[in-house]
């Protein structure tokens, strides 16, 4: 996890649990930002809601995701990386 400027805003490097939170309806995609190194962030918002949403991912107590949206979401954040 890395922390961005904006308060309200959540910045991951790690695109499974880039791609939970997207598939959650639960929090808000913002953007994405590439670094000097060429690694991609993808930033969440409201930030408490996605730290919640991170803690339960990695405690095994995230809610049920639909598999179809989930790999939609991976799939949207790949051609976010690899598509410009």
């Amino acid at each position: 996890m890395n922390g961005d400027t904006s308060q309200d805003t959540l910045e991951l490097k790690d695109i499974s649990l880039s791609s939970y939170l997207y598939s959650t309806g639960e929090v808000s995609f913002v953007g994405k930002r590439r670094v000097a190194n060429g690694e991609v962030l993808f930033r969440f918002s409201p930030r408490r809601r996605a730290e919640e949403l991170v803690n339960s991912y990695w405690n095994l107590q995230a809610p049920s995701i639909q598999p179809k949206l989930l790999f939609g979401a991976l799939r949207d954040l790949k051609d976010m990386i690899f598509g410009g």
